[in-house]
């Protein structure tokens, strides 16, 4: 395992090189910008404001009115160990995640939504020394409060129900809003699969991650504060269940799902979305899913990190306790109306 030490590249600049705190863990802060300036610039505030690490922050922004592109600008020039790479557009949460994190070299990656901030200075420090003190863990996932109420953050929760907000536990998976990976895990798998573009890639990750035989936990000591309106509604009906039943489809097919669980999973996806009158959405779903299966299966791409071991699905079993529910179980579920649809 390479050192957790600070030693910047030839281009860094001189404030970096004299920046480094003595003997301080140095991490890499990804941040993906898209026009919420207000936000992204408290985001990277709050991001340079943490103590006790060397740190550069990444910022990747994603097609940015040239008005809100000259706003950051001009931010960034008072801080100095921020860099900022503008694209002409939108590549994914995954593809500017990819992009962000190829910016630095720091053995650790702490992403960190546009819309969110820290709850204190000291969660960068936090979490790269709970990642040293646990060598086994590739990453880890961050207590997610909503940054107006106090209370946990439910749209960001994608963990057993059993679970509490409070609770260390282990897991298969972290949310995308705050999270540490090890750099090192991260390039070995390939990093993200950016044709996923949004909705599904963390998950895709960790389970490449996990068949390294690396682990993941739920670390609540770490915390950041995410500006979700208590009033917040998911509007399924404009794209979110397109990517939703796409990319899971694909998911599924890359590791290794047969073709009648594939069917089944296809079929139900469609109930849900003629039950939720979003059936239109769910059909194209299908068909790209079909389309990007295809193109993955005749890549060049190492499929078999996507072979997962016998000891990496006992783990998501475990972890997982709705793998475990029965196929009538499953369908069933189909009928159930979306959650907070608009």
């Amino acid at each position: 395992m390479k050192s957790n030490r600070c030693s910047y590249p030839a281009q860094a600049t001189r404030y970096e090189r004299n920046s480094v705190v003595a003997d301080s863990p140095c991490v890499d802060v990804i941040i993906l910008s898209w026009n919420r300036v207000d936000d992204t610039i408290a985001a990277i505030a709050s991001a340079d404001a943490q103590v006790g690490v060397t740190k550069r922050i990444l910022i990747v922004d994603q097609g940015s009115d040239p008005y809100n592109i000259g706003r950051l600008q001009a931010f960034l020039e008072h801080v100095p160990c921020a860099h900022l790479k503008v694209l002409e557009a939108n590549s994914g949460v995954a593809g500017g995640r990819n992009v962000a994190t190829a910016m630095g070299t720091a053995p650790y990656i702490v992403s960190l939504d546009n819309d969110a901030v820290f709850a204190d200075p000291h969660m960068l420090a936090r979490a790269v020394a709970y990642l040293d003190g646990h060598p086994h863990l590739c990453a880890i996932g961050f207590r997610i409060t909503n940054y107006f109420t106090g209370e946990n953050d439910h749209t960001s929760w994608d963990y057993p129900g059993h679970y509490t907000p409070e609770q260390f536990f282990p897991t298969t998976r972290f949310i995308g809003a705050g999270h540490a990976m090890r750099r090192q895990v991260f390039e070995t798998v390939g990093g993200y699969d950016a044709r996923l573009f949004f909705c599904g890639e963390e998950l895709d990750l960790c389970y490449r991650m996990l068949n390294t035989g690396f682990r993941i936990e739920y670390v609540p000591r770490i915390e950041i504060l995410h500006k979700v309106s208590p009033q917040h509604r998911v509007f399924w009906g404009r794209g979110r269940f397109f990517f939703t039943v796409r990319n899971n489809l694909y998911m599924s097919y890359k590791f290794g799902m047969g073709l009648p669980r594939l069917l089944v999973a296809a079929n139900a996806f469609v109930l849900k979305g003629v039950r939720n009158h979003i059936g239109r959405d769910t059909f194209g779903a299908i068909r790209a899913a079909i389309a990007m299966c295809h193109a993955f299966r005749h890549s060049s791409e190492d499929k078999h990190l996507y072979q997962l071991s016998q000891e990496t699905r006992k783990y998501i079993e475990i972890c997982e306790p709705w793998r475990r529910e029965s196929i009538l179980r499953k369908v069933l579920r189909q009928f159930q109306s979306l959650p907070n649809q608009a």
